[in-house]
């Protein structure tokens, strides 16, 4: 199905990331790095990667004691692993999930030192175990879109420049308001104490981040807007799972590392789940990839593509298959069929995803 609607700007966008080190971005990492590992190790085991889906992560806060200078742990986070795998001739999960997930964190939050992990991954249902080699594990939505807007890509930008800043953490977020040509960025910085020793100290680096994303954007910007005299956005770790937030999968970015409420998009949790055929993270990068090539069409400003699963059918083959395209002229019949090929090439190579999933290529948050 190919459709056309003539383009026309948005009078307002709404666009938001929330930064590696958010709680939520953590436990959306924290399910794909055990997804990859299982998958890494059911194929060293077994040939092959059996049935899982560990996208189920909850991140509980901590408890910190900050000052400026330092501070101290008085309570760890916890970050709880939920979901199921297969536990094929006794393979024992939970230290493969305890080291995945730890090793997420020690990559991802600089400062973190203390965390607990409690691995709760069951094995999974039979009928969803026997579906691995016979079709889609779920009846699900994948959404993609091509190009990012300017806005879009002035948001993903801005953690890079935020987190380059001596003494800002992992944990940031922004959002970006256009109103026509206005815009406003509201963006949040997890400050860490031991590279501030004063309130003199915090705000300059304060200011240092609105510096940075005034040298990106012509905007009104707010930086840690909360911020009200000693009641501050200072941390011990860098990532307010410490003490303010907790964090769950599926919560955060999409998979095109934004949240884009004025876009078509799915609310499926994509981290975590098994590359081979739950369609819930595959639809997703093929909706994406095949939007981003018909979007290199002549004529064509913005390109959507969605796509819909039907538990057990082949991945090839979805209940829904459709493209809408954004110009100036409705495409000819022989620019549709071509628009309908790439959808189809990407589908059928759905299967050659895997690889670049184990090796974390993909971005899915």
């Amino acid at each position: 199905m190919i459709l056309f609607a003539k383009y026309r700007p948005l009078p307002f966008e709404v666009v938001e990331r929330k930064g590696l080190g958010h709680p939520d971005t953590l436990a959306d990492g924290i399910s794909e790095a055990i997804s990859v590992e299982l998958s890494r190790r059911y194929m060293e085991e077994f040939g092959e990667i059996l049935h899982h889906n560990v996208d189920k992560v909850l991140i509980t806060a901590g408890k910190t004691e900050v000052r400026f200078g330092g501070g101290r742990v008085i309570e760890p986070p916890t970050v709880i692993v939920g979901g199921r795998a297969t536990t094929a001739f006794r393979m024992d999960l939970d230290p493969i999930i305890v080291r995945a997930a730890s090793d997420h964190l020690d990559r991802s939050v600089a400062n973190l030192r203390e965390f607990n992990v409690d691995s709760r991954v069951k094995e999974g249902a039979p009928e969803l175990r026997s579906l691995m080699k016979r079709g889609a594990n779920d009846t699900s939505i994948g959404v993609g879109f091509a190009p990012l807007s300017p806005t879009e890509e002035l948001v993903l930008e801005l953690e890079r420049r935020m987190t380059k800043i001596r003494g800002v953490g992992e944990d940031t977020k922004v959002m970006a308001v256009r109103i026509g040509d206005s815009l406003n960025l509201v963006a949040a910085a997890a400050i860490v104490s031991k590279f501030v020793s004063s309130m003199e100290d915090y705000l300059e680096v304060k200011e240092k981040v609105r510096e940075a994303i005034a040298g990106a954007a012509d905007a009104a910007i707010a930086v840690n807007a909360a911020d009200d005299g000693q009641n501050i956005f200072l941390t011990l770790t860098g990532s307010s799972i410490e003490m303010g937030d907790d964090g769950a999968t599926g919560r955060g970015n999409r998979g095109s590392g934004l949240i884009t409420p004025m876009r078509p998009m799915s609310i499926e949790a994509i981290a975590g789940k098994n590359p081979v055929n739950h369609v819930g993270k595959i639809y997703n990068v093929v909706a994406g990839r095949a939007a981003a090539e018909i979007a290199e069409m002549e004529g064509v400003t913005e390109a959507y593509v969605t796509l819909v699963s039907r538990i057990g059918s082949p991945l090839n083959d979805p209940l829904l298959k459709a493209v809408e395209i954004r110009g100036e002229q409705n495409p000819r019949d022989e620019e549709k069929r071509k628009m309908e090929a790439i959808v189809d090439r990407h589908l059928e190579g759905a299967g050659d995803l895997v690889e670049e999933f184990i090796a974390g290529k993909l971005r899915v948050f």
